[in-house]
């Protein structure tokens, strides 16, 4: 994953095309029905580029283990995107990049997040809202874990904030930001 990246969060075809067409070298689909992931993997990857899979919200697949390796195996994701433990562990074993989806509300839930990244040990979070970024340097203290920033991501003023504050990347469904660059701030 490219430092300072905004991925994409594509929400089915709609976007596809647009997000493909960003710098990016990764984009997140965070809705879809197993019906139409090959061809959607096929054409990000024909693109030279990387796809990881929301388990919780895509139609028609399970968080259980013989999904996991359907994904990996047929349908050749790069990743898996989570809030459940299991779905991440299932990924690991077949090989899958996976990113724990967390969601900071109060000082529980920031343990939680905490905590299950310390037991499953993913590659990446992803911490929603991006405005709870002045945590994001106690989770990487605590767990040695990138963090990506994603939600309630408006405008790309905010952007440099957010990579300023530790982010390794922040994803985004808002297609008016995926051409940000770095060096576009000045």
């Amino acid at each position: 994953m490219n430092k300072n990246a905004v991925i994409p969060a594509v929400r089915g075809f709609k976007d596809l095309e647009k997000a493909i067409a960003a710098p990016s070298d990764t984009i997140f689909l965070l809705e879809g029905e197993i019906i139409h992931l090959r061809n959607i993997v096929e054409s990000v990857k024909k693109n030279k580029k990387k796809i990881y899979l929301h388990m919780d919200l895509i139609k028609g697949i399970k968080e259980d283990e013989a999904s996991i390796h359907f994904l990996a195996k047929e349908i050749k994701v790069d990743g898996i995107i989570s809030t459940r433990t299991s779905s991440l562990l299932f990924a690991k074993k077949y090989g899958l990049t996976t990113v724990q989806r967390g969601f900071l509300l109060d000082s529980h839930s920031l343990k939680t997040v905490v905590n299950t990244a310390i037991n499953c040990k993913p590659d990446y979070i992803e911490l929603l809202p991006s405005f709870s970024y002045p945590k994001l340097r106690h989770i990487k203290e605590e767990t040695g874990t990138e963090v990506i920033l994603g939600g309630f991501i408006d405008r790309t003023d905010e952007l440099p904030m957010l990579f300023e504050a530790g982010a390794i990347a922040v994803s985004t469904s808002r297609p008016a930001l995926w051409n940000w660059s770095k060096d576009s701030i000045n």
